[in-house]
């Protein structure tokens, strides 16, 4: 029995909805990331970059601790914008003390809703105080990653600008393997 995407994407939701975001965390070159769900501590041990860049290197050499949520929300080759009722508080391209207040507001408010536009993947988070986060494709015809959503069950499920996803676990969703993306259809 073949399932449809967006029965996988509503079920997913559907497990997060009424559950608090935390942990907002928002970076130039890394983009907006957010928990839900209970925190969880994650330990990547030092290893050896063979990195050209002495940065990379620098920064592969310690080990890093993390707090993040049993679900943690990732936007990655996207556009987004944070808005309050209506009103846009903050853009990627905003100030960082904007993007830092917009985080502020939508910290702590509770998942109540998710629509995901099949043909784009551009996707509406609502939450229950009003907030909003919206996420949009770069370009027109983008085949780029615009989130992924780490799931408590190890699975990773991702949305593409091109209206396709992928659902695998997340070892196969680092992009060692091949995943094969299925389209967002409109049932």
């Amino acid at each position: 029995m073949k399932r449809n995407a967006r029965n996988t994407i509503q079920r997913t939701f559907n497990q997060l909805y009424g559950e608090i975001c935390w942990g907002f965390h928002w970076d130039r070159q890394l983009n907006l990331s957010l928990s839900f769900e209970q925190p969880l501590l994650r330990i990547r041990e030092a290893t050896e970059s063979k990195s050209k860049s002495p940065r990379i290197r620098d920064h592969f050499s310690r080990r890093r601790v993390s707090v993040k949520g049993a679900g943690w929300l990732w936007l990655r080759c996207a556009y987004w914008k944070i808005a309050m009722n209506g009103i846009t508080l903050a853009t990627g391209s905003s100030s960082f003390r904007k993007i830092q207040v917009a985080m502020a507001r939508l910290e702590g408010q509770k998942l109540i809703n998710v629509n995901v536009d099949p043909r784009t993947g551009a996707t509406r988070f609502e939450f229950d105080f009003g907030g909003a986060l919206e996420v949009r494709r770069f370009e027109p015809n983008s085949e780029d990653e615009l989130w992924l959503l780490y799931k408590p069950n190890g699975y990773v499920l991702s949305v593409f600008g091109n209206g396709r996803y992928s659902h695998v676990p997340g070892s196969d969703a680092d992009g060692r393997t091949r995943v094969e993306l299925r389209k967002i259809a409109d049932d």
